[in-house]
């Protein structure tokens, strides 16, 4: 490994009572290279003298190739490689690269090694394996910018501190992925309008001083194949020039009929140090997807599996294609051992364009449902920058790492969405005995407006380290939001104008090192807006929803931090918020108040060298509290008072059979509401995932097997007629080779 020293750090409150490892001893137990020992090695170092924010494959891919960079503790940066299934560090809490013993909130984290394992070629399969995170509604597959953290729904999913939900761009691809961090608990201190339940936030790969090419093949059930290719390296021979290059381009059949689906990502990122404390790194990411637009089956009068989960009702060879070019550009530069400072930006252009046929109604038969043709043309530009500050410093003998911030956001989007009526053209289907090929209705209802959102905001967070076994930490974000919306056909106009504050405060104890025990609070703030929030509200905008959030747990280390558990009893109000209209699926209402509250658990890491494992149990009542539609008490939709997942391998270290691993999963769902009215419910499941894999040398084979015993259950559900089928058993073979 290849490390940089940093300038002397000076003794402060912040490291006072902390082991110091000596440099070579460090070095030494990085490179013994033993599963399980790695993330001692960090644990034991806490930071103090050295942080390596590794970039590069991990361990997933073979070997770990050396980072080439340093950082200071507590600084802004993005963390490289992890090993296992446990992160002891995490960036999405605080902005800096801070342990999680330290943070007084929980961040689960999937590293690469965990994507690998499973096979994931998009980051809502790794979602399957993240306790108390739910699937809600798809978008007919185009989207995954809805799902639940601890019991409320949520659409924030951000890539390296940048929100990706402006626009409708398709579900990220696993590929260039490092790791995905959940954090459970407000951020809005940091983020800004978010949701008092948690947020994703997801770290792409990074250039590496290691100059290496990974190719990969993958072939599955429904005619699935893909190919990859992870290279990187220096671009100069002092290696102040260095490049990651990631490319992933397939084609899969579907359980569904007549849906299939192509995609190419192709992901190039150049960094370059231009002197020993200032680098500039340009990140690029293109992604082009095709897919046949799915709202999944029906149920009717309440009953599921009237009809196979894989009839398909729309029209084939209807499909909707998606395009989505984004860059980011980052400055890091470092003034002296204690403060640092990042200038970011972020531009993200993207289309979605296609037709669908969509069910609106079933007739008095309960077999003749009526559809509409639905035509899609929508196209958005972002634009946003950070500028952010941190620096280290005591006062009064109390360490502190200040984080100052400033965003700008600009986001402009068009819509037109035009549709058939089915009063004139009902464009019916029999849900039994389909009849493809009709004539498609004549478009006679149109819709066409314009969305700008503007936003400024500035926050400030400060982590204290009161003494050695007290740390707290207090921020506070404020946001200044402009929206202008301009309804071209037909013709309406809507002005939004909002200044809110998010302030957020924890606190930390250790009792002893591998023990901390937290407290956190924290509030959010989101407006109601887009085409939905603007049409359904009659007489103007719905006013924005607010929530705050607290949580108080423990979190502990075993085995020499090598295995983490974490516990945790939250509760979550939120008001003014929006839910699909049970007497109209084309809009949706106020559901005023809702709250969730519960207790999670949750264990990442290895309990042996050759054990590794990820699981998690959650409970979370989520249940309306105010409203004037809905029940007060009424379940919330797609979310499950008893959820859980345990993902488990055993890999062989030693003898003949070294690097073979064999392991598998289970995932376990409760009984769902399965519309906002509570008139219907998604029953519980549980499904089985197998795996094995091979490391010889350079080379990796596995073999996944999905739902092993072929479970029918349905994943989620936006009301009567959109309800999402989860697939039957599926096998996916991979092979890759590192040159």
């Amino acid at each position: 490994m290849t490390v940089r020293s940093n300038p002397p750090v000076p003794n402060s409150a912040a490291s006072a009572g902390r082991r110091r490892v000596p440099r070579l001893a460090l070095a030494a137990i990085l490179s013994a290279g033993a599963p399980g020992f790695e993330a001692r090695a960090q644990e034991s170092t806490t930071l103090d003298e050295i942080s390596v924010a590794g970039e590069g494959s991990g361990r997933a891919a073979g070997n770990a190739p050396p980072s080439g960079r340093t950082t200071v503790p507590g600084a802004i940066g993005l963390i490289g490689p992890t090993p296992g299934y446990r992160a002891d560090r995490a960036v999405s809490s605080t902005k800096t690269d801070t342990p999680q013993r330290d943070v007084p909130q929980i961040v689960t984290v999937a590293p690469r090694e965990v994507i690998t394992d499973l096979a994931a070629t998009r980051v809502d399969r790794v979602f399957n394996y993240t306790p108390g995170v739910a699937q809600q509604n798809n978008f007919g597959g185009l989207s995954i910018f809805s799902y639940a953290i601890r019991g409320t729904t949520t659409s924030e999913i951000y890539k390296n501190g940048f929100p990706l939900n402006r626009g409708t761009p398709p579900p990220p691809d696993a590929q260039n992925v490092e790791r995905i961090e959940v954090l459970k608990g407000p951020g809005g201190g940091l983020f800004g309008r978010s949701d008092p339940g948690g947020l994703v936030n997801i770290i792409t790969k990074q250039p590496t001083a290691e100059r290496f090419v990974e190719m990969g093949g993958l072939w599955g059930s429904f005619e699935q194949f893909r190919g990859t290719v992870d290279s990187g390296g220096a671009l100069n021979e002092d290696g102040t020039l260095l490049y990651r290059f990631n490319l992933a381009a397939g084609r899969q059949n579907s359980f569904r009929d007549f849906v299939d689906s192509d995609r190419l990502l192709v992901a190039p990122v150049i960094s370059w140090q231009v002197t020993p404390d200032t680098r500039i790194t340009v990140e690029t990411e293109f992604l082009r997807n095709r897919i046949v637009f799915d709202r999944g089956v029906i149920a009717v009068n309440g009953r599921l599996g009237v009809i196979p989960i894989s009839r398909f009702l729309g029209e084939p060879g209807q499909s909707t294609y998606q395009t989505n070019n984004s860059m980011q550009v980052r400055v890091d530069h470092r003034f002296d051992a204690d403060w640092q400072m990042r200038l970011a930006t972020y531009f993200n252009t993207g289309t979605l364009e296609g037709e669908s046929a969509e069910i609106r109604a079933i007739a008095a038969d309960n077999r003749t449902v009526s559809r509409d043709r639905n035509v899609r043309d929508y196209r958005w530009d972002v634009a946003i920058g950070q500028a952010e500050l941190v620096g280290r410093f005591d006062t009064a003998g109390i360490g502190h790492t200040l984080l100052l911030g400033f965003e700008r956001e600009s986001t402009d989007s068009r819509t037109v969405y035009n549709r058939s009526t089915i009063a004139r053209n009902p464009f019916a289907i029999d849900i039994y005995d389909p009849r493809y090929g009709q004539p498609l209705p004549p478009i006679d209802r149109f819709r066409n407006n314009i969305e700008r959102i503007t936003n400024t905001a500035l926050y400030a967070q400060d982590q204290i380290a009161l003494s050695p076994e007290w740390k707290a930490l207090v921020g506070a974000r404020f946001d200044f939001f402009e929206q202008s919306f301009r309804e071209r056909i037909p013709r309406s106009q809507v002005d939004q104008n909002y200044f809110a504050a998010t302030p957020r405060a924890g606190l930390v104890y250790q009792p002893i090192p591998e023990l901390a025990l937290y407290a956190n609070v924290g509030t959010s703030f989101r407006p109601n807006i887009g085409p939905d929030a603007a049409a359904s509200s009659r007489s103007g905008p719905f006013a924005p929803e607010t929530g705050i959030g607290y949580d108080v747990g423990a979190k502990i280390d075993l085995f020499g931090g090598a295995l983490g558990l974490t516990a945790a009893a939250f509760r979550v109000d939120r008001r003014n918020v929006l839910t699909p209209d049970p007497n109209n699926t084309a809009f949706s209402l106020a559901a005023g108040g809702v709250r969730s509250q519960g207790f999670e658990l949750t264990a990442a890491g290895q309990i042996t060298p050759e054990i590794k494992l990820l699981a998690g149990y959650v409970f979370a009542d989520a249940v309306v509290t105010e409203d004037n539609v809905l029940p007060v008490g009424s379940p919330l939709i797609n979310v499950p008072r008893h959820s859980g997942s345990l993902l488990a391998v055993h890999e062989v270290q030693a003898g003949p059979w070294k690097g073979f691993g064999i392991g598998g999963g289970v995932r376990g769902v409760g009984e769902r509401a399965a519309d906002s009215a509570n008139t219907f419910s998604l029953p519980a499941y549980i499904a089985v995932d197998a795996l094995a894999y091979y490391r010889y040398e350079n080379f990796r084979f596995s073999l996944n097997v999905e739902n092993v015993f072929d479970s029918e259950y349905y994943e989620s559900s936006l009301n009567r007629f959109r309800i999402y089928p989860g697939a039957p058993r599926r096998f996916t073979g991979t092979m890759t080779v590192r040159f």
